[in-house]
């Protein structure tokens, strides 16, 4: 598994297209894996993103994947020159993109660790869903989860699944963005303590919640210091 950070060009009109259309970056995330793999690409290279904020304003994407990305595919200046960029220029980073195999990272994790964690998450349910005549499941519509309290609610439910607990979370509602597809989109920030590991990475490599082509699902991890 491949986890990529690329600092994006604002500058650059491509990009503030793909920033305001959730549909467009999908397509240009795309652009980083080969062609050749069907109408269910995304699957088949388990690829997830996420656009971030960097400490000084930039635009931050993060994908992980289970093929390397290729960013010589991307529209050319899409990525912003480190040197033209004050805050990256003196930050001590090197390389854009930057991209790592997190593989033995994911496998080091054992039930009891505490990680910080970040999700974007499309916190929506469906409502309405039924069985039709024929006998055949129809489902309703998908509506966006109201309020903190219940939005902490979904996450655990997700959590019980995916195999941990979580503590400390800050909840902080997003922008919708693009015209075509609903979304609420929801920032988790906080400490996850893992308790069955291998459920718990099948969901990191595998997302969490609805929306994951989008720019939902992805579960970002960091060791929490030792108290």
């Amino acid at each position: 598994m491949y986890l990529a950070r690329l600092f994006l060009n604002p500058a650059e009109r491509n990009v503030r297209f793909d920033v305001a259309n959730p549909e467009g970056l999908h397509k240009t995330v795309m652009r980083l894996f080969p062609k050749d793999t069907g109408p269910e690409a995304r699957k088949a290279h388990a690829v997830l993103h996420r656009l971030d904020e960097g400490s000084g304003g930039q635009i931050m994407l993060l994908v992980q994947s289970l093929s390397k990305p290729d960013a010589a595919s991307l529209p050319p200046r899409y990525l912003i020159d480190l040197s033209q960029d004050p805050e990256l220029a003196f930050s001590g980073i090197t390389d854009n993109p930057s991209i790592r195999n997190v593989d033995e990272e994911r496998k080091a994790i054992r039930a009891g660790d505490r990680l910080l964690f970040r999700l974007k998450a499309n916190t929506t349910r469906k409502i309405g869903t039924k069985s039709g005549p024929d006998g055949k499941r129809v489902h309703g519509q998908r509506v966006p989860v109201r309020g903190d309290d219940a939005r902490l609610d979904w996450l655990r439910r997700h959590a019980n699944v995916a195999g941990f607990a979580f503590a400390d979370v800050r909840v902080r509602e997003l922008q919708a963005r693009g015209r075509e597809v609903r979304l609420a989109g929801v920032l988790f920030d906080g400490v996850l303590e893992v308790k069955d590991p291998l459920l718990f990475r099948h969901a990191v490599e595998t997302g969490i919640g609805p929306a994951k082509a989008f720019g939902f699902g992805l579960l970002s991890l960091s060791r929490a210091q030792k108290e």
